[in-house]
């Protein structure tokens, strides 16, 4: 797009897409984490996530098209992003409050880390970032934000501290 000479690149939806990826990742490690633990509460970031899409199918519905398990799986993983509209959604910020909470709470292990976000496992070995949520999501987001960078030419820089990972 940058070679097109287009004057604006819509970077949104792709970090969004992002910040999604790594949700998801983190709940998946999260049900690895805690699966077997009695009395500790799982969050349902996906399924409230859905649940809050299909009450308010506005920002979707006339993207999306097929059977109902092609609609299930567009609302979650479609390029378009749509989920984007719904992450404000009170139900959705609090259970993505308490998968943040119960991570936090435990140390993440580099092997699930590995296996769900691998390039971030490899920035936690090297030491570019903490073995956080946050800064695994922000890893994740920042990833992208280097591509539109590197696409415009912006060389690393001061202009460019704001993208290095924490």
């Amino acid at each position: 797009m940058v070679e097109d000479h287009f004057a604006i690149l819509k970077v949104g939806p792709w970090l969004t897409f992002a910040f999604r990826e790594a949700v998801f990742a983190l709940s998946a490690i999260e049900r690895e984490l805690l699966a077997g633990r009695k009395g500790q509460r799982r969050s349902r970031v996906r399924e409230v996530l859905d649940r809050v899409m299909l009450r308010k199918p506005a920002y979707w519905r006339s993207y999306y098209q097929g059977n109902a398990d092609l609609l299930r799986l567009d609302r979650a993983y479609s390029y378009s992003d749509r989920c984007r509209y719904y992450w404000h959604e009170p139900a959705v910020q609090a259970e993505i409050e308490l998968l943040l909470n119960n991570l936090k709470k435990h140390s993440l292990p580099l092997t699930l880390v590995s296996q769900y976000l691998p390039s971030e496992y490899e920035a936690i070995r090297a030491g570019q970032i903490e073995g956080q949520p946050e800064a695994i999501i922000r890893f994740h987001i920042r990833t992208v934000l280097r591509i539109y960078a590197a696409a415009c030419g912006v060389q690393r820089s001061s202009s460019l501290t704001s993208l290095k990972a924490r």
